[in-house]
């Protein structure tokens, strides 16, 4: 029976959840470019006045700027992977499942759900595959 691809990858959703992990889009940088430059400008014209008010302000825009930037990994394999990287991520987690042995999705769910060593497998491919093919920056 071949592995239904929008089952493995549910299962693999929740096992993300779990961990809580978390894809941020590069914008950390730019919120704290912006808090960092509107602090400085803040003092420059306010002095000490100026940098609390300063990096209120920065802090909020930065806020702003970054607010839904941080997406659960469960929500990119879900949602936001095409269907050919999603076959490119269920074929690397079936490839790294090998050594349990995996013939079909009725081995596999409860592989995931019960052996710890092939829950660290399954997230450290799924880690590798946003990281190296998507270019995503996980964070935890």
């Amino acid at each position: 029976m071949p592995i239904n691809t929008r089952e493995l990858l549910d299962a693999v959703a929740i096992l993300t959840d779990k961990q809580s992990m978390r894809v941020t889009l590069k914008s950390s940088a730019k919120g704290a470019t912006v808090a960092g430059s509107s602090t400085f400008v803040g003092g420059l014209l306010a002095g000490p006045v100026g940098l609390f008010v300063g990096g209120a302000v920065g802090g909020l825009i930065a806020y702003v700027m970054t607010n839904n930037q941080f997406k659960p990994v469960s929500h990119i394999i879900r949602h936001d992977l095409t269907v050919q990287e999603q076959e490119q991520l269920k074929q690397r987690i079936v490839e790294a499942l090998s050594e349990f042995h995996p013939t079909d999705l009725m081995v596999i769910l409860p592989l995931l759900t019960g052996n710890l060593s092939a829950q660290q497998t399954v997230v450290a491919t799924v880690v590798s595959f946003l990281t190296n093919e998507m270019r995503m920056q996980i964070i935890d």
